[in-house]
């Protein structure tokens, strides 16, 4: 986890009143497990889960005991968790499954937890100036970023019923967004 986004990631969560002992994050979309790690790492204390759809993927993540299946549909209990983290998974799915994803934050994430999402910034100047060719080649790997980079992820996290939400630059291409759930 950079150190920006951890800054960030921790300022949000506090403003929400989240201690950081004992806390349960969840990273959907772990792939082999290295964000999983990364966090960890950067919050030690805090009990990590790490969800993945790819059989693949998870098979190299559980040899370090990192993943578990899931994301859409992660069979975990309502008001769960403290924080879910998803790094660079948005830009893979195409908008239904964008939608599930944030509303099964929504509905595991506690009271006042924290949803936290890195990936590439649609706004960024960097992006929007890529030579044709080269975002053609980018776009030929990557099916569904033409729809990500239409989607207002902030707007539809309002809708589902965060509040908070607000967007950072992490870096010259990429954006972190977080926001709350309500307290009640």
């Amino acid at each position: 986890m950079k150190p920006m986004a951890r800054r960030t990631l921790i300022n949000t969560a506090e403003k929400n009143g989240v201690a950081w002992r004992d806390i349960a994050i969840v990273d959907v979309g772990c792939s082999v497990g290295i964000s999983t790690r990364y966090i960890s790492d950067a919050f030690p204390t805090a009990r990590m889960i790490g969800m993945d759809l790819s059989p693949y993927m998870l098979a190299v993540a559980k040899r370090a005991d990192e993943g578990k299946p899931g994301g859409e549909d992660t069979k975990m209990e309502d008001g769960s968790v403290d924080v879910v983290s998803l790094a660079f998974v948005i830009h893979e799915c195409p908008e239904y499954a964008t939608r599930a994803l944030l509303t099964e934050a929504a509905r595991i994430l506690k009271p006042g937890g924290t949803f936290v999402m890195t990936d590439n910034n649609p706004k960024s100047a960097v992006i929007q100036n890529l030579p044709p060719a080269l975002f053609t080649l980018m776009k030929s790997t990557e099916p569904h970023s033409n729809e990500y980079y239409t989607i207002d992820i902030e707007g539809m996290l309002t809708e589902i019923g965060f509040e908070h939400v607000h967007t950072e630059q992490t870096d010259p291409r990429h954006r972190t967004v977080l926001a709350s759930k309500p307290k009640k």
